[in-house]
């Protein structure tokens, strides 16, 4: 039996205003066409398919569209809800679809009705079991009175409960969208919760063959690979840098076995921290052409039209910055002291030094001096 273990699409979700649905797309396309190639029998999604709990019908038309044509190519699908989907939205429909070759395990009130165990069946006949277990909120699935009220509490009430529905734990596959101790963040990623209380600990699974983890956008593995996430199919932040994949699972008489396969569609993301003149021109820049940049200008004086001239030579760039220019702004307290003890002309004066190497001309020094007297008379 071959899966395809898949999270955090995010369908919807906009890149600094850019709109993400084309590539998103591009993915769908490129995983229908892994599913046929390679004759996968399941499709394993580990929630967030949504960016939002109210998406837009651009957003819902194209997760129809991909789980249609998944299905149409002779894969079975189990999806679970992440903390970006609405439990209630994905809910919907699920006993009729779940006949269908369509799973989506979602958060539920009582606890006995979380993530009730699911058997994929290959096309080989071989069976192998999946316990999909959503994004669950500690505040909102019912626990007995008195009980701690965390992410690793609610976890693993829910997989103490449905355990002794499974045949055979260690050669169970089960999914969870939660964030494991020892995984790394990008910026993209919504908290769980505030603090520590989010987190639950990799051995929470142990029970089981392989946990196909969501919610971490960086594919990585934990606990020696029996817990993987496969991270986002495309970058969604300037933190994301590192590459994107789906990770195949190969289920034989052996056990359980996982790998990373790399997705070639979409866009890649890149910071570009050189000066102006480099950005524009130098050769080693050229390899982001059609890379989602962020460039930071490293020159000390200000460049009027920086962007319109930054994207005539990358079209997809979504951020610039004058670093060099904010950081000469940026009046520390510590460098410049007690701004309560010097007079408006004296801090302006001090960022008037800090911006411009050459100083300013006698004029200019002068129109800055009666700009001043004109605005604290409050003549403005």
């Amino acid at each position: 039996m071959r899966l395809i273990h898949t999270s955090d699409w995010h369908f919807g979700k906009r890149f600094q205003e850019t709109d993400l649905i084309p590539l998103q797309e591009q993915f769908c396309d490129w995983l229908v066409e892994l599913v046929k190639h390679d004759k996968i029998d399941g499709v394993l999604i580990a929630g967030d398919l949504y960016d939002r709990s109210n998406p837009k019908e651009d957003a819902v038309d194209l997760l129809d569209d991909v789980l249609h044509r998944i299905s149409a190519a002779g894969a079975s699908i189990v999806a679970i809800s992440g903390n970006h989907d609405s439990a209630e939205r994905l809910n919907f429909g699920t006993r009729f679809m779940a006949g269908n070759g369509l799973t989506i395990s979602t958060e539920r009130r009582q606890v006995e009705l979380i993530a009730p165990p699911t058997t994929l069946i290959a096309r080989d006949g071989s069976e192998v079991q999946i316990l999909p277990l959503p994004y669950l909120d500690p505040q909102r699935v019912a626990l007995q009175a008195g009980t701690k009220r965390d992410h690793e509490t609610v976890l693993r009430t829910v997989i103490d409960n449905q355990v002794s529905n499974l045949k055979n734990p260690s050669r169970t596959i089960a999914m969870a969208h939660a964030f494991v101790v020892g995984g790394t963040t990008s910026d993209s990623e919504r908290a769980l919760t505030v603090g520590g209380t989010g987190s639950v600990p990799a051995d929470l699974f142990s029970p089981f063959g392989y946990t196909a983890l969501g919610h971490l956008h960086r594919p990585q593995e934990l606990s020696k690979g029996l817990l993987a996430y496969s991270g986002s199919p495309m970058s969604y932040s300037f933190s994301e840098e590192h590459g994107k994949s789906v990770r195949i699972i190969e289920v034989t008489d052996a056990g359980i076995t996982t790998s990373a396969l790399a997705i070639d569609v979409g866009r890649p993301v890149v910071t570009i921290k050189d000066t102006f003149d480099n950005i524009l021109n130098s050769p080693q820049h050229e390899a982001h052409i059609n890379s989602f940049v962020r460039a930071l200008i490293t020159d000390k004086n200000f460049t009027i039209g920086a962007m319109e001239a930054v994207r005539k030579r990358f079209p997809y760039v979504l951020d610039l910055q004058q670093i060099a220019i904010s950081e000469q702004g940026a009046l520390k307290m510590e460098q410049y002291g007690d701004f309560a003890k010097r007079s408006e002309q004296e801090i302006v004066n001090s960022y008037v030094n800090e911006t411009f190497d050459d100083g300013v001309e006698e004029f200019e020094q002068q129109f800055i001096n009666e700009s001043m007297e004109y605005v604290l008379k409050g003549d403005h």
